[in-house]
């Protein structure tokens, strides 16, 4: 975004311990040497660009080489503004070129942002003008008066005179040095203030970008790195469920069955070492058990191959308390929206099985445009809260990351509405 047309305080007080008087002096200054550069390179490229316009050989390439002298040059002083002003100004961005010389040339020769830099060298004259005769009344005004004092303190019979004012005694001296310390401390500060923001907006207007289009490109950008974050995660997860079905489950089946021969061929004959090799036996089939429920959890296969209708169907049937299953998402969403709603539901059922207390439950996942809505119900107790330490929290999070809404209806008593809304896009 752009910054004010000038950090100078506001305050006189503090001018003078601000750096950024002396540089936007400066840079007034430099305004001079601007217009008789690159005011004038600019002015040459942009006449030649138009003269050699007819010239279809000639005229093409030199209209392409002046849009590039004008935007460079702007470049150039956009980057003084930031270096003596601290003032950031959005770029203007020329014409994507689209390979076709003739169309290319015509697009740069009436690119509005051609002219709006062209323009501001144009209105840069006059200004720079004013600000130069500003700095000097402002910087050589109050000093002279200053020093009158001393002047009339070596030539007393001598007078001077400032336009329709004549100062020609001692006290008048006194009076006129006393305006000029008021005025270079309080009024010349504020003036170089003043013409520095004006100087400023001229800039801003004339060399700056669409604020509104930076930021709505901006937002997009950002819309488009979180998604690839979310999906890259998903993709994780689902790497982390592959490693774990395919090795570390493998050898743990490899285990069990390994323990379970010993243990037959063992038989009778040492019931201490039977003993330990049906506890391992039954260690393995158990973590086998808790490293199907961990991979169920990060990503079950059957999500990936069947969709989110037979996935769901699977925890249902797993579930302890009753669930119909309703599920029409026509077309199929992405991965990572069904991942979402997968764990939206399996997190649902699992408070229903431990909190709530109810006969049935009912999930509903329908797909109405571009949004997904889940919908879990049951007829338990209610008084659900998302802060009770049931992981809604981290559900209203996960939905957010994909900007959707995550909203909860649980009165005393029953029933209890968990719903989602997610968008597919």
């Amino acid at each position: 975004m752009t910054t004010i047309a000038s950090p100078v305080p506001g305050r006189p007080w503090r001018l003078w311990r601000s750096p950024y008087l002396w540089l936007a002096t400066v840079h007034l200054l430099g305004d001079s040497v601007v217009v008789l550069t690159s005011g004038v390179l600019a002015l040459v490229a942009v006449c030649v660009a138009l003269l050699g316009w007819p010239l279809a050989y000639i005229g093409i390439p030199l209209t392409r080489a002046a849009a590039k002298v004008v935007y460079a040059l702007a470049k150039w002083e956009r980057a003084r503004a930031r270096i003596t002003r601290g003032q950031e100004v959005l770029p203007l961005v020329p014409p994507e070129p689209s390979g076709r010389r003739i169309a290319d040339a015509r697009r740069a020769i009436t690119d509005p942002g051609l002219w709006r830099q062209f323009l501001y060298y144009v209105l840069l004259l006059p200004a720079a003008t004013f600000w130069l005769l500003l700095i000097v009344v402002a910087w050589s005004v109050p000093p002279v008066l200053i020093t009158l004092p001393f002047f009339f303190s070596k030539f007393a019979a001598r007078q001077a005179q400032f336009g329709p004012f004549v100062v020609d005694t001692g006290h008048e001296a006194m009076a006129a040095a006393l305006v000029g310390v008021l005025l270079l401390f309080f009024v010349s500060p504020v003036l170089m203030r003043t013409a520095s923001m004006l100087d400023g907006h001229l800039a801003r207007i004339y060399l700056g970008g669409d604020e509104t289009g930076a930021l709505t490109e901006r937002v997009s950008r950002l819309v488009t790195s979180r998604q690839q974050v979310v999906d890259s995660a998903e993709a994780e997860r689902r790497r982390m469920e592959r490693d774990l079905h395919d090795g570390a489950q493998q050898r743990l089946v490899s285990l069990a069955m390994t323990l379970g021969r010993a243990k037959n061929r063992l038989g009778d004959t040492d019931p201490g070492v039977r003993a330990l090799i049906e506890d391992a036996h039954s260690e393995a089939l158990q973590a086998i058990a808790e490293i199907r429920d961990l991979t169920r959890g990060l990503h079950p296969p059957i999500l990936t191959d069947r969709g989110l209708d037979a996935a769901i169907s699977a925890v249902a049937a797993r579930s302890p308390v009753p669930v119909r299953v309703s599920v029409d998402v026509e077309p199929r969403p992405s991965l990572t929206i069904e991942s979402i709603a997968y764990f939206v539901v399996t997190e649902a059922l699992t408070n229903v099985a431990k909190h709530a207390a109810a006969a049935r439950a009912e999930v509903t996942i329908t797909r109405i445009g571009d949004v997904l809505r889940v919908e879990v119900t049951d007829d338990g107790r209610g008084g659900a809260q998302p802060d009770g330490g049931t992981g809604l929290q981290g559900l209203a999070d996960r939905v957010a990351g994909v900007d959707g809404r995550l909203s909860l209806t649980s009165p005393a008593g029953g029933p209890t509405v968990l719903t989602a809304e997610v968008p597919c896009t």
